[in-house]
């Protein structure tokens, strides 16, 4: 007996032995991978020294004598606190996510590889102008250096069970390529959805599914386009979609989509600009929040520059120092937004149209297609990709003289896809320049100049001057090219190049002293004609900023805050009203006694907002919601059979107005109605509406915070939940939605917020929600998170310097 208990007694030594080496090393590991913040570093590629500084929150000053050592000093910092980050950006573009993750992430490599983005990235890269690569160059160095740095790679890789790769050049150009994905159709869905419509829809209801126009218009120039009127005839057409005209009533609201009540969200942006002759300083004041998915670590990465001037500008001297603040984006050298103390700059996604699907003409076999001088043999290009723990897989892109094929439309036809990200101008670094702008019109120049995914840009300057344009590379289309896949193979159809910087659209100090822009059309006429259509939002947010800025006469920075936290629902309003008036009548409320608590909560919010604790809200967005997936659930299934390329996502903004005017109308010559009247289908989606909303509670405690609370995860975590609590943020309820300035989702919403006026930075304003790091056992990590959720106003500028690093060169 003693002798088993010797036994025992040793095997639990041993294995709480071999249990705190583990833990140890992983312990070891893990803490390995916090990056420096203070001391020395000797790092190969810097010119001369450089000095990195921190605050409390992370937010750092990089201070240089010239802009190439600020590029490997960023690089350094980045690839410390973000490599992850960065590596899934170019393994997302260049669709290598399988290699980390395995199988999961075929398809959507398989679909990504479509656009060989790393032969692409390549080749930008290639023929770069020198000085615009000498700083990818320097970045590249700071970015590797920065990781070898580092006493152990990434945690993450750590839980992956890989060793991360290290930068290149064309990684940095990968990462851009990202953000075209993200901001743009990278699958012509929008236009195959509309292209189906046009053809097996007739001219009249087409055009009634496709508004040009609407009252919730905001345009910066006070254009208006109108919507088209209700089709006379019994619609949709019995010849171009098979109606089961036996089933109609049966139909049922899609009321098992556990994601039926998701935001409208469409990646964009708010972004206002106040002319010095508004603020209260003289200097001009910008506003933007860029709207994004929120994710661990955050999209953006806060920091501030100083460093000599070298733009060739007489108004400038090699004496004068350059201090720009804002955001940058992990994989990439410069401040994305921000202010240089001179003008300050923001962007909102633009969703003009810079890609066409094109209808091919082929022979009988789809071996060769037809170009305006003649047939032509379609090219390919082999493509391996690298599985996790399985065999690589090959597949072939099939090539055409203005892109990719992409697929079929509805009648077997092959389509092609002719996208700005397939062009070398697609991205450059001249954005760059921008940091040491003086004024509206050299932000102008450069903007037209510059290669990104093509942005409405706001600028102002310390002059009091204010101005929007493009900027990114715009298409100089010729043809009848529009929203719909067209042949090319005439020549009549046909891009000619991108727009100079003298042909680009611009607005500079309108008359009333202020720009806004949040997504939808912002001018008309010829400048639109230059820009299209490619997608853009309702318009109900614009007219709401717009609105709020035309409500005050004077501005400083918390009055533009308090703009971009705007959460009264306007566009709801006449939801709301249409409860009480159209389907909450006498007789149904007198038929069913459990409709007067919502009558009664209805008329006790005469000014709906999207509070946390309002019930109102959330019943009458997601009664809106039911509604418009069943109005049009039999339409959007027909389709869906005929090609199951249409995505009812990619219309959904347009939606809201021929909904608005068939519930209003209620026209008995609408054939997928799915109920046998209007006001069933209106009973029965308020019905739904309380169902879901009182499962297991009483609607008075169904608020719009319990639903609209934040789900905001570092991308290993759904994987390893027991990570859960040590890396993600706290779940809060969250105000705002999708049709309003303050955009709120679950995991959507403000990746930033900035309001700063040049000149006065100290002045500022700028959120951010997680935090500067990406690693759970950084001191700030989730710093500076309470604050975006709250909405209360943090500097701009950086804090007292609290940790600091100096790169010496060799």
């Amino acid at each position: 007996m003693k002798k088993l208990k010797k036994v025992l007694t040793g095997s639990l030594l041993i294995s709480l032995l071999v249990i705190a080496t583990a833990s140890t090393w992983l312990y070891s590991k893990i803490d390995g991978a916090l990056p420096v913040l203070n001391g020395e570093k000797t790092v190969f590629g810097l010119k001369k020294s450089a000095i990195i500084e921190r605050d409390k929150q992370g937010i750092v000053t990089i201070k240089a004598q010239n802009r190439s050592d600020i590029a490997v000093a960023l690089g350094f910092v980045h690839a410390q606190e973000r490599f992850f980050q960065m590596d899934l950006l170019r393994r997302n573009s260049a669709g290598e996510l399988a290699s980390l993750f395995g199988i999961r992430a075929l398809d959507y490599d398989k679909s990504i590889r479509k656009h060989r983005f790393r032969e692409r990235a390549r080749a930008i890269a290639a023929q770069l102008p020198h000085k615009e690569l000498e700083l990818i160059k320097a970045y590249t160095r700071g970015v590797n250096q920065g990781l070898k740095y580092l006493n152990s790679s990434p945690f993450e890789y750590l839980l992956l069970q890989q060793e991360p790769v290290q930068w290149s050049e064309e990684d940095t150009i990968l990462t851009v390529f990202s953000m075209y994905i993200d901001l743009q159709y990278h699958d012509g869905r929008r236009e195959r959805t509309l292209g189906l419509m046009e053809a097996v829809l007739s001219g009249d209801v087409y055009a009634f599914l496709d508004p040009k126009g609407s009252i919730w218009d905001a345009a910066i120039d006070g254009s208006q386009f109108t919507q088209a009127p209700m089709p006379t005839d019994a619609w949709p057409s019995a010849s171009s979609i098979n109606i089961d005209n036996k089933n109609r009533n049966n139909t049922k609201l899609a009321n098992l989509n556990k994601d039926k009540y998701q935001g409208d969200h469409l990646p964009g942006s708010n972004s206002l600009a106040i002319s010095g002759a508004l603020s209260t300083t003289g200097s001009a004041v910008i506003a933007n929040d860029m709207h994004l998915g929120l994710r661990i670590p955050n999209t953006w990465f806060r920091a501030s520059f100083e460093y000599p001037a070298t733009m060739p500008d007489r108004s400038i001297t090699a004496k004068d120092l350059i201090k720009v603040t804002g955001a940058t984006l992990p994989g990439t050298p410069n401040i994305v937004i921000g202010s240089n103390g001179n003008i300050a700059w923001g962007f909102t996604n633009s969703y003009g149209d810079y890609s066409d699907v094109i209808l091919l003409t082929t022979n009988p076999d789809n071996s060769q297609y037809l170009t305006p001088s003649g047939y032509q043999n379609f090219t390919t290009h082999k493509q391996i990709i690298a599985v996790k723990g399985q065999k690589a897989q090959e597949i072939t892109v099939t090539e055409t003289i203005w892109g990719p094929v992409i697929g079929k439309n509805h009648q077997g036809k092959l389509l092609a896809y002719r996208w700005v990200a397939h062009d070398k101008e697609a991205i450059n670094l001249v954005a760059t320049e921008l940091e040491q702008a003086q004024n509206v019109s050299q932000a102008f120049n450069i903007a037209a100049r510059s290669g990104i995914p093509s942005q409405n840009m706001l600028i102002a300057d310390k002059h009091g001057d204010i101005g929007w344009t493009i900027i990114g590379p715009i298409p100089n289309k010729n043809g009848m090219i529009g929203e719909t896949p067209k042949s090319w193979a005439s020549g009549e159809n046909s891009w000619q190049g991108y727009l100079s910087p003298a042909q680009y659209p611009k607005i500079i100090n309108p008359e009333n002293h202020r720009l806004w822009t949040a997504n939808s059309r912002v001018i008309g006429g010829d400048m639109y004609k230059k820009l299209g259509n490619g997608g853009y939002a309702l318009g109900a947010r614009s007219k709401q900023v717009r609105n709020n800025l035309f409500a005050l006469k004077e501005f400083d920075e918390q009055s533009l805050l308090n703009i971009g936290l705007d959460d009264e629902a306007i566009f709801l309003q006449r939801w709301q009203q249409f409860i009480l008036d159209d389907v909450l009548t006498k007789n149904v409320v007198a038929k069913d006694k459990s409709f007067k608590q919502i009558k009664k909560l209805l008329e006790s919010a005469p000014k709906l907002r999207a509070s946390v604790e309002s019930v109102s809200y959330r019943l009458v967005r997601n009664f809106r919601i039911n509604i418009r997936d069943s109005v049009f659930l039999e339409l959007n299934k027909s389709l869906n059979k005929i090609d199951e390329a249409f995505n009812f996502k990619s219309i959904r903004h347009q939606i809201e107005v021929p909904l608005w005017q068939l519930i209003n109308e209620q026209p008995e010559n609408f054939m997928m109605l799915g109920e046998s009247s209007w006001q069933d289908l209106f009973i029965k989606a308020l019905e739904v509406t309380i169902a879901d909303m009182t499962v297991n509670q009483t609607l008075d405690t169904a608020t719009w915070g319990q639903q609209n609370s934040s789900v905001i995860k570092h991308p290993l975590s759904s994987a390893l939940p027991f990570l859960n609590h040590w890396l993600d943020m706290p779940s809060k309820a969250l105000a705002g939605d999708s049709y309003m300035p303050r955009v709120q989702g679950k995991s959507f919403g403000a990746s930033e917020r900035m309001i700063v006026s040049p000149g006065y930075e100290k002045n500022g304003i700028f959120h951010m929600p997680t935090s500067q790091s990406g690693h759970p056992w950084s001191p700030y990590y989730g710093m500076g998170h309470s604050d975006w959720e709250n909405g209360i106003a943090s500097s701009f500028l950086p804090g007292k310097t609290l940790y600091k690093l100096t790169l010496l060169s060799y």
